[in-house]
């Protein structure tokens, strides 16, 4: 349009136009005035009795209040909708989950022979068996029961992060290391150390190193809300949020999170199905579902937290005699050896083929264990591309835990006549 506009002003503002013009209407002048003047007549008769006529068409008219009513509720429904398109983007400015699975119950797929095997082999408190494949729950023992997670929270804790660190994402091991409880188990991670979100994802998920967990945790967190000075404590707060925020968006009904790593907390609180559910949805995540179907990990330290100094090395050549130096690291003044590699072997012997559960259909995914958890593990096996996905909570020992998962995967994949076999020698 603006194109159109810019030849009308041209031919407007051409002076030769113009003096044409007005040859011609010089030329037409006599009979042009005659024109007018018997135009102007009829148009004085005529325009009274048209504007009487016309006056009461254009004669303004009452509103009723009613249309003022219905403008105003136009306006106030106007400004809820716009409310509401508003909150929605603030929640689509979150991380999102998606997930079409329903989880419907399908509790009868199996015999009463086998389901009465089923109830006396299976003693665990808590107990989901899931086809993942056929999207459906084919056994529930108090799946929908308040239960606590223990280290299988690592699950959630690797979706999270998932969502906010790339797989090449350098992370450096903070004092977020010293939060964890004394007695946890840990990847060995020192202060300093520099390890991509891969290798952090090892290390939180085959040794069960609640370090790791913590130092996800508060990495995502000031990743999260770009800030950098975010203290640890505020950190892990705003993580905890993103946890409970993804268990509502995978339809978790019964779960609540505090922490990262899973050490008991009365208010850090789970069911099996939701843990079923979150598994489920790791499963989807590649970098996070490698992690949890490794046996064992090693890697080479972007930086192993030591590294020397000018200073180090010439209070290293004073300190350490001729004789012992060339045995000495130089990474240290005092002489100590501080490793580049890291390593880890998972903690879930169903994928560790000299175990005596191992199975080759195995491929995951966390187990878990506190005083008031019991002893946990969230399993999952494939045959063919069928997955069924196995979680045992608060068994009885080390032992059954596996079995259990076991002998579920073994009924679940005779339903499609398909022959899961696996290790079943007693553990310690």
């Amino acid at each position: 349009m603006a194109k159109l506009n810019d030849e009308y002003e041209d031919i407007f503002s051409d002076s030769s136009f113009i003096e044409q013009s007005i040859k011609k209407k010089n030329r037409k002048k006599n009979s042009a005035v005659k024109f007018v003047i018997f135009g102007c007549v009829i148009a004085l008769l005529g325009g009274g009795v048209g504007f009487a006529a016309l006056s009461g068409v254009f004669e303004p008219q009452s509103v009723p209040t009613e249309s003022s009513d219905v403008s105003k509720a136009k306006v106030e429904k106007t400004q809820e909708s716009s409310e509401e398109e508003e909150e929605v983007s603030e929640e689509s400015e979150g991380v999102s989950y998606n997930t079409t699975l329903q989880f419907k119950s399908d509790l009868n797929r199996f015999n009463k022979t086998v389901k009465k095997l089923l109830d006396q082999e299976i003693t665990s408190e808590f107990v989901v068996m899931y086809d993942l494949t056929e999207d459906r729950i084919l056994y529930n023992k108090n799946g929908n029961k308040k239960c606590y997670p223990a280290s299988t929270t690592k699950l959630m804790t690797a979706v999270v992060s998932s969502k906010i660190l790339s797989k090449d994402t350098v992370i450096t091991v903070g004092d977020e290391i010293h939060m964890i409880d004394p007695e946890s188990t840990t990847a060995g991670l020192e202060e300093g150390m520099q390890l991509t979100y891969e290798m952090m994802l090892d290390a939180m998920l085959l040794p069960s190193g609640n370090d790791a967990a913590y130092t996800l945790a508060v990495t995502s967190a000031r990743v999260y809300k770009e800030d950098d000075t975010l203290s640890n404590e505020e950190a892990i707060k705003v993580f905890a949020q993103l946890m409970n925020e993804a268990a509502e968006q995978l339809g978790c009904k019964g779960s609540h999170f505090t922490a990262p790593d899973g050490i008991h907390d009365d208010d850090h609180y789970t069911t099996a199905e939701d843990l079923t559910r979150i598994a489920a949805y790791a499963r989807s995540l590649p970098l996070v579902m490698n992690s949890c179907k490794k046996d064992h990990a090693e890697w080479e330290l972007i930086s192993n937290g030591h590294e020397s100094s000018d200073e180090d090395e010439e209070e290293s050549e004073v300190s350490v005699g001729d004789d012992d130096s060339e045995n000495l690291n130089v990474d240290s003044p005092l002489g100590f050896e501080y490793s580049d590699t890291v390593e880890w072997d998972n903690t879930n012997v169903m994928i560790i083929p000299d175990s005596g559960q191992y199975s080759k259909f195995a491929d995951g995914m966390k187990t878990g264990f506190t005083d008031q958890a019991g002893t946990c593990v969230v399993s999952s096996a494939t045959i063919s591309g069928h997955t069924i996905i196995a979680t045992v909570m608060n068994a009885t020992t080390i032992y059954q835990k596996y079995h259990e998962a076991n002998k579920l995967f073994e009924v679940g994949f005779k339903l499609y006549d398909m022959d899961y076999t696996h290790q079943d020698d007693y553990l310690e």
